[in-house]
This record gives C-alpha cells, sequence and structure tokens, in this order.
C-alpha cells in the first residue's frame, strides 16, 4: 500500500453555477446591479461575460450572486481568512512570567527587572511571581517589598491583578500604562 494519500483535496465551501439551488437569485457584476434574475437567466448572463456566478448571501431574501471569475473570487477570500488569521494572532496578549525568591541579589532583580521591561515594551503582560520555601513563609512582607520595588524601578508599569497569597506564592500580574 502507497504512503500517500490519494484521496481527493477538498474543494472549498463554496457554491457557484449550477449548484446554486435557489430558483431566483440577486446578481450583481463588475459594480453593477442586474436586479432579480431567475437561476438560468443568471448563470446565461454569466456565460456571456465568460465568468461564473457565485452564491455570495444565502440568507438574503432572495440570496444575492456575483458574477466574477470563480478562481479569482477563491483566491481572494484565502487571502481574506489569512489576513484575519494574521490580525488575530497579532492582537493576541502573551502572559510572560518572571519568578523571584525573597532573597533575590541586586545584581539578579536588576536582570529580571529588564527583562520586565522588555516583556512590556512587546505588548505583554507580565506574571510576577516570588516563591516562598520553608522558613521564608515567615516573612511574607518581603515577597511585597520586592514587588513594589520593581513597580518602582520599572517605569510605566500597572497592575491588572493586585499581589495576592496563594499557598507558597505571591503573584501580581502587571502591565503597560498606555
Amino acid at each position: 500500500m502507497s504512503k500517500f494519500d490519494r484521496r481527493k483535496p477538498k474543494l472549498p465551501d463554496v457554491v457557484a453555477n449550477d449548484s446554486i439551488r435557489f430558483h431566483e437569485v440577486r446578481v450583481n457584476a463588475e459594480g453593477e446591479a442586474l436586479g432579480i434574475l431567475s437561476k438560468a437567466a443568471a448563470l446565461n448572463a454569466a456565460r456571456q461575460r465568460g465568468l461564473d456566478l457565485v452564491l455570495v448571501t444565502e440568507n438574503a431574501k432572495p440570496p444575492v450572486c456575483k458574477i466574477v471569475d470563480l478562481n479569482k473570487f477563491l483566491y481572494q477570500k484565502k487571502q481574506k481568512e489569512k489576513e484575519q488569521a494574521k490580525k488575530q494572532r497579532e492582537s493576541r496578549i502573551e502572559v510572560k512570567e518572571v519568578q523571584f525568591k525573597p532573597n533575590i541579589d541586586t545584581h539578579d532583580f536588576q536582570t529580571k527587572c529588564k527583562h520586565v521591561q522588555r516583556f512590556i515594551e512587546k505588548g505583554n503582560h507580565v506574571k510576577l511571581m516570588v516563591r516562598f520555601r520553608g522558613r521564608e513563609m515567615a516573612n511574607k512582607q518581603v515577597g511585597f517589598q520586592i514587588i513594589s520595588r520593581l513597580m518602582e524601578t520599572v517605569e510605566g508599569l500597572g497592575f491588572e491583578a493586585k499581589p495576592s497569597l496563594n499557598g507558597n506564592r505571591l503573584i501580581a500580574i502587571v502591565k503597560g500604562e498606555k
């Protein structure tokens, strides 16, 4: 048996020409409205121009069809879908995470502040986490001090979620202020 899939490629969900199941349709061609025509008259008008009759809006009364080149229509539809997917990807906000420990050194703190600054400049939200282990839980105020020190160090930050203690972790989510 062959490794290759021999099934036919899936055709797009576009109803065109003889596949249109409505008797009367509203027809548009090259920017002009031809009005409400029977399916046969609309197909005739499309064939005279050497183009295809494509169903655009099925839910309208009567349904709307367009006289266009089918391949060009499919290409434009595909490009539109790609553009919408790209915009959706770009508008998505990521949440980055930066972890601290209560006994963090000053240089390590400065490095993490630079990371937070870089994430904020890219438009991401940042989850700040101070993790306590063992006896460090006795000094929870240190975690609040670390977060407040970070807020003072990095400019243009605002809380999306205020610092809250969750088990042995102090968690806050910050975002850039615009």
